[in-house]
């Protein structure tokens, strides 16, 4: 439980004939943790198998599909085919899809297109001009645009001052209005410029060039086909969805098989070769040895040597935690931060035993504690790929109800006598925090004090480790000593002060010393336990009272003090649940993984393992 999964060495060889059956025997295994081979003079790296090009051409175009299809991951498996079964119907599915795909994008690149189109019917759906009209024209110059409604007759007159050979199509809308100008080419600078004057804004007609017929009726026409091509892009999406529904387990069952099958193929690239043998080294706990020996042996026909032995010293071994159930889920804390080294202690079963604890004094609520635990209930079962996250709140949540008892809270309200009341014994539950800390901080450092002892002797852990505690004996002496709760002398505790800097010395070099008010403020930093709960009961006071005084004046005003205690309480649940979170991981983290832990370590996966 505080030491991960003994493991051993192994080194197995073999003829390249005897590779494939050797891959495919550790692959059903389960058991062995790769450690992939680097080029040398000695031994080149291995190549894939044969098949892994194909294969992995194979699971490209599945998972191309799956994400076309938004397939992502099916639990009703099939059993998967054989390779080529796979490859055929991938590529049937492929084709039916590209030609949906394919309708889909000229349907959408119309309909972009018609945006434009329409902008530009709409202008000119007010006059009643051919939209062949505006073509090129080499005695006719046209112009078309928007100026102020009010200037239409000043235009008219200052176009008949200069020619009468022009026709003027006008479209107001308010005190806009759109113009269509056709003029003698002779006459088109002047037109121009008296367009000008008037502050002529131009319009280009690009997009509806080669139409036919009136703006109105294109218009129409171009609405029909939209909606017609809206309705068969619906068709074709149920179609597809009907695809994805078709094939879904297929391509799951497709994906995991080929993505095992690849992994196999592939495992060569891990290994040491020459052009006749290949070489496996890798890690495998101690306890399945021999039976994983006997596979072997069985698989390769005896063709194959096998070589183990226990792991040494400085041998950067991977780590399988092994933690019993209940503690299992605290494991998701290292994942966050770094996997205990090979002779460390796993602190996992700590962490399952204090961060509940410090979680529950900080939200430290009955009624919260209620409402945190069935939240998590119902999000464990929403989401169960998270089971082992919620598990850890589940349980912080049953220990703040506990909490809400010593503190006698419920939503706010002291509804039986404290044990400690965090609303008015504020110091003492100062104390209390700090006390809790004074203990965390040095159980840190006794399992830190293990650690050394087990790496580098009992000496070498007696100055590193125990110097901290004789540096708090001499600081508690000290204190007992001034305020005279003791009868003896302050040098006594000025004595193993000073023998506990000299231990530092000894033990940590310069760093030690650097480093000495860290114990102290490592330990106030536990005052965050009461400063996080005195903050939430204050808030959750606050809360009842302003609704209190809503309840008072009766009638609607009621259901206004209702909606201010439930939102209140709500957000005071959450900003709870976070600072609780947040605060009893850093207390892990920074405080109590300082005094002993260095992590560091691979995690363990063995080849075939989906983890």
């Amino acid at each position: 439980m505080l030491k991960p999964q003994e493991m051993s060495s192994v080194i197995i060889t073999g003829s390249k004939a005897m590779q494939e059956a050797v891959i495919r025997e550790l692959h059903s295994m389960k058991i062995i943790h790769i450690v992939e081979h680097s080029k040398s003079g000695l031994a080149d790296i291995g190549v894939p198998l044969e098949n892994a090009a194909k294969l992995s051409e194979i699971l490209v175009r599945i998972r191309a599909l799956s994400a076309a299809l938004g397939i992502k991951g099916d639990k009703t498996m099939l059993e998967a085919k054989s390779i080529p079964e796979i490859d055929s119907t991938a590529k049937k599915i492929a084709e039916e899809l590209g030609i949906y795909t394919d309708e889909l994008k000229k349907i959408d690149e119309f309909l972009s297109k018609s945006q434009a189109s329409r902008r530009e019917l709409e202008i000119l759906k007010g006059i009643s001009i051919p939209l062949e009209s505006f073509a090129s024209y080499r005695a006719l110059a046209y112009f078309t645009g928007y100026i102020k409604s009010r200037e239409i007759g000043s235009l008219k007159k200052e176009l008949q001052k200069t020619t009468q050979k022009f026709m003027l199509f006008e479209s107001a809308d308010g005190g806009k209005a759109f113009i269509a100008l056709f003029i003698d080419a002779k006459n088109k600078e002047d037109a121009n410029g008296t367009l000008q004057k008037l502050n002529f804004s131009s319009v280009s007609f690009s997009s509806i060039q080669g139409q036919k017929g009136t703006a109105a009726k294109n218009l129409e026409k171009l609405e029909q086909e939209s909606t017609r091509l809206l309705k068969r892009k619906g068709e074709i999406r149920k179609k597809i969805e009907k695809l994805a529904k078709e094939h879904r387990a297929f391509l799951a069952a497709s994906d995991e098989f080929l993505g095992e099958q690849l992994e196999k193929a592939e495992a060569p690239l891990k290994f040491a070769s020459t052009p006749s043998s290949f070489l496996i080294k890798g890690w495998i706990p101690s306890n399945d040895i021999n039976k994983s020996i006997d596979r072997l042996n069985k698989a390769a026909k005896n063709r194959i040597f096998v070589h183990f032995e226990p792991a040494k010293k400085h041998d950067k071994v991977p780590v399988k935690l092994k933690n019993p159930a209940y503690a299992k889920p605290f494991e998701f804390f290292l994942d966050l931060y770094s996997i205990p080294s090979y002779r460390e202690i796993d602190p996992t079963f700590f962490i399952f035993l204090t961060f509940p604890i410090f979680f529950g004094i900080m939200l430290g609520d009955m009624g919260y504690g209620v409402v945190s635990l069935a939240a998590f209930l119902l999000l464990r079962r929403k989401m169960p790929s998270t089971k082992n996250f919620f598990n850890i709140l589940i349980l912080a949540s049953l220990v703040t109800v506990l909490f809400g008892l010593f503190f006698g809270e419920f939503f706010g309200y002291e509804f039986m006598h404290p044990v400690i009341s965090r609303e008015h014994e504020m110091f003492k539950l100062l104390y209390f925090s700090i006390a809790i800390g004074a203990i965390h901080v040095n159980i840190g450092l006794v399992l830190g004090f293990i650690n050394e002892l087990r790496s580098h002797g009992f000496m070498h852990a007696i100055y590193a480790k125990g110097s901290w505690i004789v540096l708090e004996l001499g600081i508690a002496l000290l204190a007992l000593a001034y305020f005279r709760i003791i009868l003896i002398s302050p040098f006594i505790g000025a004595a193993f002060l000073g023998l506990s800097i000299l231990m530092l010395l000894k033990g940590e070099g310069v760093k030690g010393l650097i480093e000495l008010p860290s114990i102290l403020t490592n330990i106030m930093s536990y005052a965050r336990l009461m400063a996080i709960g005195l903050s939430s009961v204050i808030l959750a006071v606050i809360v009842n009272e302003q609704a209190g005084e809503f309840f008072h004046k009766g009638g609607f005003f009621v259901l206004i003090g209702i909606i201010i205690l439930v939102t209140g309480h709500a957000i005071n649940i959450m900003l709870g649940l976070l600072g609780g979170f947040l605060h009893s991981l850093r207390l892990h983290y920074v405080e109590f993984f300082s005094k002993f832990f260095h992590g560091g370590a691979k995690k363990y996966l063995p080849f075939g393992s989906k983890e």
